[in-house]
């Protein structure tokens, strides 16, 4: 879900690479590399300071890696990797383990809450699955980060980052952000009042039920 950044492969006067969509399956194998999206004008500020959980996708959720990210949460994922290397890596990592796999929460760490997950239904466009992880996990919607690594987006000056952009972008735009894991400068670029109406679809999806407290171990699906 790429709003913008310097060097890529779409039309500067465009305002960069993109890909908004709910349904960039094409996109979802791509959440290891770069990108980013600029700061959400009216997001929820940070609750207290309180730290946000960072989470853990499986194989079939790389596009709610790229909204809860766009929602303000470091969400991590991996194309490919298979049931027992994801528990692995959640359990070495902290991370809520994000499926719809009913399988995986059979699995002893996550019965017992080694591994903290929830089990996201099938059949959820990626915004009603990032409304539905943020409702059931009483998540406000924060503060973009990268929308591919995950990384916190800082501020940039214009002149700072004149050279890393395409000239016809640095005269159209006066906003910049540089992510502070990838490095990559971004702006608002054509698809972003998408990318808005994407998190306003999900922060609705969060607002339609009370929330939940977060849970101590494995949430399974129903039975």
């Amino acid at each position: 879900m790429l709003v913008g950044e310097a060097g890529g492969g779409a039309d500067p006067a465009q305002g960069g690479t993109a890909s908004a969509q709910d349904g960039a399956a094409a996109q979802d194998g791509a959440a290891a590399q770069d990108g980013a999206a600029p700061a959400q004008d009216g997001a929820a500020p940070a609750q207290g300071g309180a730290a946000a959980p960072s989470f853990l996708c499986d194989a079939m959720l790389g596009g709610l890696s790229r909204w809860l990210r766009g929602a303000g949460y470091d969400a991590m994922f991996e194309h490919g990797i298979d049931d027992g290397d994801l528990v692995r890596l959640a359990q070495q990592t902290g991370r809520v383990l994000l499926s719809s796999d009913a399988g995986v929460f059979e699995r002893r760490c996550l019965r017992t809450a080694a591994v903290r997950g929830l089990y996201v239904p099938r059949g959820l466009r990626p915004t009603e699955q990032a409304g539905f992880v943020l409702r059931e996990l009483g998540l406000p919607v924060r503060d973009p980060r990268c929308m591919a690594c995950g990384g916190a987006l800082t501020a940039a000056p214009k002149d700072s980052v004149r050279d890393a952009v395409p000239a016809v972008v640095a005269d159209r735009h006066d906003e910049f952000w540089r992510c502070d894991r990838c490095g990559k400068v971004l702006w608002k670029g054509s698809h972003w009042d998408g990318i808005v109406a994407g998190l306003a679809a999900a922060a609705g999806v969060a607002s339609t039920t009370e929330a939940a407290a977060p849970p101590a171990g494995g949430r399974k699906p129903p039975p």
